[in-house]
């Protein structure tokens, strides 16, 4: 059986196929323990902000915001949540890119 494996490094990325490795070029799916640029997010205020710009409220309004780096369906994503006054708001921004993936908001 054929074997197709890749790992983010900080030296180099290793593709394993069928047993022989051969140096690569790193993953483009991004990469938590690493600091190769093809693995660097744009940072957790860049999501918030990100974020906030899409609900339209500003950061001195928000109160219990929380933001994590998690994985969605094979995608690194900052998994945002926020109140300002009696409305909760989550959001998945894209942490490659800081598109808005998911936004959902109800009334508290």
């Amino acid at each position: 059986m054929n074997r197709l494996i890749i790992l983010c490094a900080a030296v180099s990325a290793v593709v394993a196929y069928s047993g022989i490795a051969q140096t690569a070029a790193p993953a483009k799916s991004g990469c938590q323990a690493c600091s190769k640029t093809a693995c660097k997010t744009i940072g957790k205020e860049a999501a918030i902000n990100a974020a906030l710009a899409h609900a339209g409220v500003k950061r001195s309004e928000v109160r219990d915001l929380s933001c994590e780096l998690d994985r969605e369906n094979g995608v690194l994503v900052y998994d945002i949540e926020f109140e300002v006054g009696r409305m909760e708001y989550d959001y998945d921004i894209d942490a490659a890119t800081g598109a808005v993936l998911k936004s959902w908001k109800e009334r508290d």
